[in-house]
């Protein structure tokens, strides 16, 4: 009775009585022979080869072998490596790498392999072939050297940029939200300019210019610079320049030398008094950036020219629409002008042109519900209304001159605005006025002796 007429009783039909021989791993076959292959757990390379737990429970595996890798060296700018070292220390002398490019022939062993995933570099990227479609490690760790930043040769046509390749100014067409512009270092002619027309034009008055004063100038040389070189005289009320550079403490001498202070362009300085000040409350876009409490500049330690500490020098450039940025005894360094470039435009002053922009852009974002539907005359009045309500708003956040709003704004969409002919054409005109706020730029003291017990007493004498 072996259930297969063989007459070995192993049941298995051959006849040899090894019950593994056809039935490997079976119940009768581990039983008769434990230490059969086929009656074995699965060890972690069977069930995963060539893994990291694999490697590191039996690195004799022949799975265990080194892969192929693939070296990429990413950077947008010419580069030279000389090494690459694996964060265990080891390295590889490859010379001449050059950036976007791959080098497929390397091999590391597996000990810098699983190093490899944990590494660092912005540059250098390991790619293990030997796992087609698995995500790639991590970064190595890479000492890099001798490199070059890429702004050697760099000229003013790189900033101004060009609107087919979105480079330079360009580049920020895509910003919605942008609101402030500034290209610190690069005070040229050509550049300001370039800033001035970006801001009138494709920003169409939504952003603002911060101009820098070019390095060595005096109160004469840039006078001289905004009136003649780059003739930035009366240009535009959407940018502002200030005078002279200042002085900040030296964040790393590795880098800038050994000095203690370096003279470096304001408008990066000018742009976070810009921002302490829009941020510093409601309607804070209304407060000029200036004066000793808000224009006060945190971190500036001097300035390039002491001519502006002296009042008259001041009085040559501010007259000419160039802001000075200045400091006096007990007080602190801070912004002395709030003027933009344009004294004859409807909105002369920093706070007041950036404010007036604000409420403009605003305006646009919250009148988009009104856009292709009907117009009709209840269209045009939501229009009035949702106007109404955001500028009631400003009034009270301080944005204007008064706080009656009857004299701090009107908002008109008439009929004889809005004709036929301009609904015909698929338009909604509002008309809107606001009766901004003009800084106090000078106080004006007059003193005289008080003679009001003298002239009392000669007119009860002529009684």
């Amino acid at each position: 009775g072996d259930g297969d007429g063989d007459g070995d009783g192993d049941g298995d039909g051959d006849g040899d009585g090894d019950p593994c021989a056809d039935n490997p791993g079976s119940d009768a076959c581990c039983q008769d022979q434990p230490n059969h292959p086929s009656c074995q757990e699965p060890t972690v390379c069977d069930l995963e080869p060539g893994s990291e737990a694999c490697c590191v429970s039996d690195p004799e595996d022949e799975s265990c072998e080194a892969p192929p890798w693939l070296l990429s060296i990413q950077h947008s700018s010419p580069r030279v490596l000389q090494k690459v070292s694996i964060v265990d220390g080891t390295s590889q002398n490859l010379c001449n790498l050059q950036s976007n490019s791959s080098y497929p022939s390397l091999t590391f062993n597996r000990e810098n392999e699983l190093f490899a995933s944990r590494g660092g570099s912005a540059l250098v990227r390991v790619t293990d072939l030997a796992l087609p479609g698995a995500p790639a490690l991590g970064v190595q760790t890479a000492g890099l050297a001798a490199g070059d930043d890429g702004l050697t040769g760099l000229t003013d046509t790189d900033f101004i940029g060009s609107e087919v390749g979105k480079t330079g100014l360009r580049a920020l067409d895509t910003i919605q939200d942008l609101s402030l512009l500034l290209v610190p270092g690069r005070a040229t002619a050509a550049v300001h300019n370039a800033m001035v027309a970006y801001c009138e034009g494709p920003r169409e008055g939504l952003v603002f210019a911060i101009l820098d004063p070019p390095a060595g100038l005096g109160a004469a040389g840039i006078v001289d610079y905004v009136l003649n070189t780059a003739a930035l005289g009366n240009l535009s009320e959407h940018a502002a320049i200030y005078w002279p550079r200042v002085k900040v403490l030296n964040p790393s001498r590795s880098v800038f030398g050994s000095s203690d202070q370096l003279v470096v362009a304001p408008s990066g300085i000018i742009a976070g008094v810009f921002s302490r000040t829009d941020g510093g409350r409601p309607g804070g876009v209304y407060d000029p950036p200036a004066g000793i409490d808000k224009g006060r500049m945190f971190g500036v330690l001097g300035f390039e020219t002491d001519e502006v500490l002296e009042e008259r020098k001041r009085d040559l450039v501010y007259p000419k629409r160039i802001n000075p940025l200045t400091t006096g005894p007990g007080l602190p360094r801070y912004i002395d002008g709030s003027r933009t470039l344009k004294g004859d435009g409807n909105f002369p002053y920093v706070a007041e042109r950036r404010g007036v922009s604000f409420i403009e852009r605003s305006l646009k974002q919250g009148l988009q519900f009104a856009r292709h539907k009907n117009n009709t005359e209840g269209l045009r009045a939501q229009v009035r209304r949702t106007i109404t309500a955001f500028l009631l708003t400003q009034m009270n956040n301080g944005a204007f001159r008064s706080r009656e709003p009857d004299k701090a704004f009107f908002v008109d969409v008439a009929d004889t605005l809005n004709t036929p002919t301009v609904i015909f054409a698929g338009k909604l005109i509002a008309r809107v006025g606001l009766a901004t706020n003009k800084p106090a730029e000078f106080i004006i003291l007059r003193i005289s002796q008080d003679t009001r017990a003298l002239e009392a007493e000669l007119a009860a004498a002529g009684a």
